[in-house]
């Protein structure tokens, strides 16, 4: 959540945040400094400079295995060179290039003839999608982002992930798809019913695409504004009531562990340090 004057700008990833654990995106937006490059993080940024230079007719398709994999690089020697180095969670750091190489190789092989050309790679926007006025709080409520790959016909997104997605939990829950899509309706570049695409490459040395798209109406639209909304009016009163507390805590999720979350220390790890973190794989 970004605050200037009387304008708050939510992007979606902290929203998804703030919906699952309050207190988890507090922590991260006051000590960015907990912030961590995790491999798996990691391995999908490299994949997704690939896929720019290829859709912006940059790369030859055929060479996006090793340009991905020279961006992974490239990026851990800027992190080693201020003293960081790669968050490892279940991943064998020996296998990191062999993985890089077969999910940009699965994209190109399984998702690429299915992209419309002409479309708008790394799409960022700024959308004001309401007005709230009441008894204690007045504000602009905007989205704001960069959308993976825009076209007319659809949104695109790229994910690297250790499992195929399930439809039916990506067309009741996700957040991603009903943020964008608003934000391009407000915008006028896109009218309801909107298609959200996943392109999706699975983690391993022999990666698949999946292809996996969900459908936004403007009750979705209408949905996730209000959502927000919602969410946004009660951190608000949190803020100006009691500033110094903490807000809702809620460890009822598997990225609640040492492993995933980089507030554990100041949360839930500063009561419980012997928490089993071999939790399954953040998608």
């Amino acid at each position: 959540m970004r605050i200037e004057n009387n304008k708050i700008f939510i992007r979606q990833s902290w929203l998804g945040d703030a919906l699952m654990c309050p207190e988890r995106a507090r922590l991260s937006a006051l000590h960015p400094e907990t912030r961590k490059e995790n491999d798996s993080a990691m391995m999908g940024t490299a994949v997704h400079a690939g896929i720019e230079a290829v859709l912006k007719e940059e790369l030859d398709p055929d060479c996006i295995g090793e340009h991905s994999i020279e961006a992974f690089r490239l990026r851990e020697q800027e992190l080693h060179a201020i003293g960081k180095s790669i968050n490892i969670t279940n991943t064998d750091p020996r296998n990191w290039d062999k993985h890089i190489n077969s999910m940009a190789e699965a994209w190109v092989r399984d998702i690429y003839p299915h992209v419309p050309r002409g479309g708008i790679t790394e799409f960022k926007f700024e959308t004001k999608v309401g007005a709230i006025a009441n008894e204690l709080f007045e504000y602009e409520l905007w989205f704001e982002g960069t959308m993976d790959y825009f076209h007319p016909q659809g949104i695109w997104d790229w994910k690297t992930a250790a499992r195929k997605y399930y439809e039916a939990e990506k067309q009741s829950q996700n957040i991603q798809s009903a943020i964008y899509a608003e934000s391009a309706v407000t915008l006028g570049m896109m009218n309801y019913d909107v298609d959200f695409t996943f392109g999706v490459m699975i983690r391993n040395a022999s990666s698949t695409g999946q292809i996996l798209t969900v459908n936004r109406t403007a009750s979705h639209g209408q949905w996730i504004v209000n959502q927000t909304k919602s969410l946004v009016n009660t951190l608000l009163i949190m803020q100006k009531n009691l500033p110094q507390e903490k807000w809702l805590v809620n460890d009822q999720h598997y990225l609640c562990s040492q492993r995933w979350c980089p507030v554990w220390s100041m949360c839930k790890g500063s009561y419980i340090t012997s928490e089993n973190n071999n939790a399954e794989e953040a998608n």
